[in-house]
């Protein structure tokens, strides 16, 4: 955006939308938080209308006014008319026969004078439109509103630029401060007041300087135009500005609620924020006076969820007012609201509504992250963390999160005295994670902690099976099945025991892999098929799909490349729907196998490094793992497939490369339409299309930005890009639309 002298950068689509918008509406209201960029997409919008519509323009800027008496006065002498009085009606009677457009800045000024004067001056003036800006709407019969939100993630870097070579002319954007310039830009939520404010200190410091110095951003950005609103020259005086618009309760909640990261659903701040003071029966409205002040941002699929959002800027704001204790108190809460909807996941793991515990916990992936960071470092809390964590483990592996378990165990386990059926089931995770991830050492002193635990004090049958399951993994990856499988034939019959259906079903998938990896394929294909046959009837998706999987490694192994094909194939669809990097990273591995012997080379080169792609997202070295590194090598020999050839290169790194449509696509072995027909249907890049997979899915823009190591920023772009070129106004018809390409390419 610009300041009230500069040029536009960045939003011409949202300029284009309001020309089109302000051709059939009366009045349009741009609403978003101070310092988002309404003023300058007001003037912008108020100079293209007087050139496209050949008429008069007139800007008012109510924060200049300090009676909201003078409104009338003020409007009439924009306009150039004499009125007989201030009042709506003679002002309104005055301009009845003018012709344009009249901007009304910053109505949250004085929002019940703006409101009777618009109307009266719609009702009066046939031929003239309004476009207001202001923190909330006006509630004019009417209306149209129109949200304004930060700059996509390019258009914050080129206005950081732009505003950088003004204040400092030899400034350039280059290879050598681009990555600083766009982590500045999304740390700022690509705000452009306050990328402007950053761009103004590129006199004294660097992109990076200014960067380091961010976590005091109020004291950082305060060198704003002189010719600015006195609310537009800093950082604060912005926020203090849409503060002041608040009731004391909604001040309140405004600085509990800062303790979220990444929004919160209403139940969450009904119960985080209620008490001392605010009742829980108020945080409805109250959330919803701040979503009519644009503190907070709503979103939402169209069907399952609503959640709310709030810039980092108005969040580390809000803090401020708490004390200490009060911030104390509140975080406590947090971390026991999340606590329970780990608790509550947890027990959907096993059963049909698996997919749903993950997707929730998806969502709140940002705040259980900070939970867990506050609990971690509080040694109140950290025996709490450590079973959080532990409980997880599933999640852990289906979203292919196993370096962040790592980072969350050793901080736990570090603080925490925790009882030992707590710390042995953390020691095994953390010991067979570390095992995974290439470092066997770790991982064997992890498990042999564990051990002397439990030779000290007594545990549970389901820590003692979670710890035998742990120890077989190890033994496995060491090189000895034969040990695995002793293991194993005591995890069962403890989980059998417990009664921890997921914990049984896990440890007889395990036990079913050991068995083929000591090449006892008939004992692996009634323990793999026992598997099945568990987790089906209840609808239990992660496990079963593993198990498909590893009987469609048998079936090849037996020779029957078409019922592993198959196989496979069912298990893929089952892990895609699921979001399980894991398990797709298996199955693609053993598709690779099944192309291979098969004798299509190509295919199975491209599918291997789709695998790898998946590996390497998870922290695995595929080489490293010890059964699939040797039946990788078998089957490239039978296929006569030699790694060093440039075409065995080529289709490797496509593979890797591949969004995720596209690699289901392949492994689906489904034929993709020429690209010349896939650009006539589908108007989308390769990242937008993998974006708009991810939004089918149901995961938000923070899961999204996750899940493809990208910036939220860059996500959003994505998304606005996606709705439209496609021309939709919803994620909702995204979803659909995803839906309805997957049925044409198959």
């Amino acid at each position: 955006m610009t300041s009230r002298h500069g040029d536009l950068v960045g939003r011409r689509q949202e300029l284009a939308d309001l020309r089109s918008t302000l051709g059939s509406a009366r009045l349009v209201t741009l609403t978003g938080p101070g310092g988002i960029g309404k003023t300058t997409l007001a003037r912008a919008a108020a100079a293209d209308h007087g050139r496209a519509r050949r008429e008069e323009t007139w800007v008012l800027d109510l924060a200049d006014l300090v009676d909201a008496d003078l409104l009338g006065h003020s409007v009439a002498g924009a306009i150039g008319v004499q009125a007989r009085g201030a009042s709506a009606d003679e002002v309104a009677a005055a301009v009845a026969d003018r012709a344009g457009l009249l901007v009304l800045d910053g109505c949250e000024a004085m929002l019940d004078a703006a409101v009777s004067l618009v109307a009266a001056l719609l009702a009066a003036a046939p031929r003239l439109r309004v476009l207001a800006t202001s923190h909330q709407q006006l509630g004019v019969t009417g209306e149209v509103v129109v949200p304004v939100g930060p700059l996509p993630a390019e258009d914050a870097q080129a206005l950081f630029a732009t505003r950088a070579a003004t204040a400092l002319p030899s400034f350039r954007l280059t290879d050598d401060n681009a990555v600083a310039i766009a982590r500045l830009c999304e740390a700022l939520d690509g705000v452009p007041l306050a990328v402007e404010l950053a761009a103004a200190r590129i006199l004294v410091l660097s992109p990076q300087g200014i960067l380091e110095r961010l976590d005091d951003r109020q004291r950082l950005l305060v060198k704003g135009a002189r010719d600015a609103p006195a609310r537009q020259r800093t950082l604060r005086a912005s926020l203090e500005a849409s503060h002041e618009l608040c009731t004391p309760d909604e001040q309140l909640l405004w600085a509990r609620l800062s303790v979220f990261t990444g929004g919160f659903p209403l139940e969450a701040a009904e119960e985080v924020c209620a008490g001392d003071g605010l009742d829980a029966g108020d945080v409805l409205d109250l959330v919803d006076g701040l979503l009519d002040k644009s503190v907070l941002t709503r979103e939402d699929d169209g069907a399952s969820y609503v959640r709310f959002r709030m810039l980092d800027s108005l969040r580390e704001y809000a803090r401020e007012a708490l004390t200490e204790d009060q911030l104390r108190a509140t975080r406590d809460r947090h971390l026991a609201w999340y606590a329970d909807l780990v608790g509550t996941a947890v027990a959907g793991f096993f059963g049909p509504g698996q997919a749903t515990s993950y997707r929730t916990l998806r969502r709140e992936h940002a705040n259980l992250r900070e939970a867990l960071r506050y609990a971690v470092a509080d040694p109140r809390h950290a025996a709490q963390a450590l079973a959080m964590v532990a409980s997880l483990e599933p999640w852990w592996a289906v979203t292919g999160r196993v370096s962040e378990a790592r980072h969350w165990l050793a901080r736990a386990c570090e603080a925490a005295d925790a009882e030992p059926d707590n710390r042995v089931r953390a020691l095994a995770l953390a010991g067979w994670t570390a095992t995974l991830q290439g470092d066997p050492d770790a991982g064997r002193s992890l498990l042999e902690k564990a051990d002397a635990v439990i030779a000290e004090h007594p545990v549970g049958d389901a820590t003692r099976g979670r710890l035998l399951v742990a120890r077989a993994l190890e033994a496995s990856w060491r090189g000895a099945p034969d040990e695995a499988l002793v293991s194993l034939e005591q995890a069962v019959a403890s989980a059998h025991a417990s009664g921890d259906r997921m914990l049984e079903v896990t440890a007889v998938l395990v036990l079913g892999l050991s068995h083929a990896f000591v090449g006892d394929l008939d004992r692996a294909g009634v323990t793999l098929q026992a598997c099945v046959d568990l987790t089906e009837p209840v609808g239990e998706v992660h496990v079963r799909s593993y198990a498909l999987s590893a009987l469609g490694m048998l079936a090849l192994l037996r020779g029957d490349a078409e019922t592993a094909a198959d196989l496979e194939r069912r298990a893929l669809v089952m892990s895609a729907e699921l979001g399980d990097r894991s398990a797709t990273a298996f199955v693609l591995e053993v598709l690779a196998w099944v192309a291979a012997a098969e004798r299509r080379t190509e295919r199975a080169a491209t599918l291997l490094g789709a695998a790898d792609a998946h590996w390497r997202h998870l922290g695995v070295d595929p080489d490293a793992v010890p059964y699939l590194s040797v039946n990788r090598r078998l089957s490239e020999e039978r296929a006569g497939i030699d790694r060093g050839t440039p075409a065995f290169r080529t289709a490797f790194t496509r593979g890797a490369a591949l969004p995720e449509d596209e690699v289901l696509a392949l492994a689906l072995d489904r034929t993709v339409e020429p690209t010349t027909s896939v650009e006539e249907q589908v108007p989308l890049t390769r990242r937008e299309l993998e974006v708009a997979q991810l939004v089918g899915r149901g995961l938000s823009n923070r899961e999204i930005a996750e899940e493809l190591v990208i910036s939220q920023r860059t996500v959003e772009t994505h998304v606005d890009n996606t709705l439209r070129k496609l021309g939709f106004g919803s994620r909702t018809q995204v979803a659909a639309w995803v839906v309805e390409l997957a049925a044409r390419r198959s």
